[in-house]
């Protein structure tokens, strides 16, 4: 195979792959301002509703293994072929508007698709970027998301309050054949990668690890907290309608994406633990004002909060775990974003589970402010164990070389 057509071929699988993960993510989004309003959502009450957008988290996360055995067996192809399909049945059900099970059917098979797809993309990532050059590709495919999650919430309450429940849905199922043509196409040939076979177990136990998981966890579940709890919350006390609630929820999203390279680029040059422990202290500040908010423009400042902390914990959780995957003998940047899908999936089911029966017992108020508090203490409890990352660097010419050996008190040791 000639130079050029490898790297066609390349090129052709990091765009499938970032498609998958924009796709999963901006349905995701999509359904955000959505289902919380579908009167078979509202009838099942806040626990209901917050199970239903944990569903997708946990079926993910079962998923995650099986994604996992698929490729090493088969390759990215088939999973990525999988996905698909259970994301179009997903798009399907949710169009149907109801009963609820149905909603909890669909949503558990849009969770299974996304961890197809998550898996199987990142897995085709690492089998056809050479891991020299692996870093900046898996960047571009986690902004993917970001660009995803960015854009479905205020289109789909644009979509819902001038046409109705049922167009989101149908723009979603578009943009998913558009996404399958693409797997169908461009990955023709399942690829098997030879140059990062450590896993995430090995990354696991690099000393450090567990707390960056922990805050990669914190930073999913601090926004997943609020989606099936909000959206009810803001059109009862504010008579806020579908579009406004996407637009608050991408208001965070944007903070997010715009501090989001800001608090990366600090990464290395200031104390990691630093930005993490102002992102807890934000997260806990963000979700209490969400609580006690009384007029709109509280709520705004809150979810701009809420973007700035998840932007402290997201640019630092991301970087460290690729750093503790760089510790690893050999190391292992695959492994260490496996385990970064997993930690995130997570926080996405543990969420909304919580925020849901606590609001469901209690009220609005009392769930957020648990979680806040929740989030707070597990937060402070490991960021002192965190690796600091000063003076981290990675090579990005032919080869990788380890960041320095760090002493003791700042960064594991390898």
């Amino acid at each position: 195979m000639s130079a050029r057509t490898s790297n066609s071929s390349s090129t052709a699988a990091v765009i499938v792959a970032c498609l998958a993960l924009f796709t999963d993510m901006f349905i995701y989004g999509l359904a955000i301002p959505v289902l919380p309003l579908l009167s078979a959502t509202v009838d099942a009450g806040p626990a209901a509703t917050g199970l239903l957008f944990a569903g997708y988290a946990a079926t993910m996360l079962l998923a995650t293994p099986v994604a996992g055995a698929l490729v090493d067996r088969h390759g990215p192809r088939m999973p990525l072929l999988i996905g698909l399909l259970g994301l179009a049945a997903a798009t399907v059900l949710f169009a149907l508007g109801g009963p609820f099970w149905l909603l909890l059917v669909g949503r558990a098979m849009q969770g299974f698709a996304a961890g197809m797809a998550w898996v199987a993309s990142l897995s085709l990532i690492a089998a056809t970027v050479p891991f020299a050059k692996r870093g900046p590709v898996m960047g571009a495919a986690m902004s993917m998301i970001s660009v995803g999650i960015l854009a479905g919430p205020p289109v789909g309450g644009l979509l819902v309050e001038h046409f109705g429940t049922v167009v989101p849905f149908l723009l979603a199922a578009g943009l998913a054949v558009v996404d399958g043509l693409a797997r169908v196409v461009f990955v023709r040939v399942d690829h098997a990668a030879t140059d990062d076979p450590t896993g995430p177990l090995a990354v696991l136990r690099v000393p450090g690890t567990v707390p960056v998981v922990v805050v990669v966890l914190i930073s999913a579940a601090m926004i997943a907290a609020i989606e099936p709890v909000l959206p009810l919350h803001l059109a009862l006390s504010f008579d806020t309608g579908p579009v406004g609630i996407g637009l608050l929820f991408g208001l965070t999203v944007i903070v997010g994406a715009v501090l989001n390279p800001i608090a990366g680029a600090l990464v290395g040059k200031v104390d990691a633990r630093l930005l993490v422990t102002l992102g807890i202290l934000i997260a806990a500040v963000g979700l209490a004002l969400v609580a006690v908010s009384a007029q709109l423009w509280q709520v705004i400042i809150a979810m701009i909060l809420l973007g700035a902390a998840m932007a402290l914990l997201s640019a630092p959780g991301t970087t460290l775990i690729g750093f503790q995957g760089q510790h690893t003998r050999p190391p292992a940047l695959g492994g260490a974003y496996t385990l970064f899908n997993l930690a995130y999936g997570a926080g996405l089911m543990t969420g909304p589970a919580i925020a849901g029966a606590l609001t469901d017992a209690f009220d609005l108020r009392v769930a957020l402010l648990v979680v806040g508090a929740a989030i707070l203490t597990a937060g402070l409890a490991v960021v002192t164990e965190l690796p600091s990352a000063l003076g981290i660097s990675f090579q990005s010419a032919g080869h990788e070389e380890p960041a320095p050996r760090p002493d003791r008190s700042t960064a594991p040791r390898p």
